[in-house]
């Protein structure tokens, strides 16, 4: 258990100072972590150029369909714990709404994938405005009935 906990938390600790040092010259918060109804969610958004120079045969240069063109494009990323043990949650399905302050946005499905030796969920997303996005965030555990909503907000530069 003790073992298990350490793994999680290096995993957390790896991503999150990538994050931190390429993401912060694009958002004020480009990370962060909620905890809802039992559930930790650990989010990062980073733009697309981070991923775009990996080969398509490299795992992170094929996830999600591969790295759209463009300049405008972000992966948002969604880790999902239990939060009272750190137990990894690999089988939800988890889906991201992205939409400016004030619009309705775009809906997709996360996607599972892994970075760091550990399962994430991902996407890419269009943010092509200087300006606030609120990214919503929807958790459903299989033979769950109900889905864990949670919202946060990426400020684009």
């Amino acid at each position: 258990m003790k073992r298990k906990l350490l793994r999680s938390l290096a995993s957390l600790i790896q991503a999150a100072i990538l994050v931190m040092i390429v993401g912060s010259a694009y958002a004020n918060e480009p990370a962060g972590y909620k905890i809802v109804d039992g559930i930790a969610l650990y989010y990062a958004v980073i733009p697309a150029e981070m991923v775009r120079g990996h080969p398509k045969e490299h795992p992170e240069g094929a996830m999600h369909g591969g790295v759209p063109s463009g300049k405008h494009f972000h992966h948002v990323m969604v880790a999902v714990f239990v939060a009272k043990t750190l137990d990894r949650i690999t089988d939800a399905e988890v889906k991201a709404t992205v939409s400016e302050i004030g619009l309705s946005g775009e809906t997709k499905t996360l996607e599972p994938f892994t970075i760091a030796g550990a399962l994430t969920y991902g996407n890419y997303f269009e943010m092509p405005s200087k300006t606030i996005y609120r990214i919503k965030v929807e958790v459903r555990r299989p033979g769950s009935p109900e889905t864990i909503e949670t919202e946060f907000e990426y400020t684009h530069h």
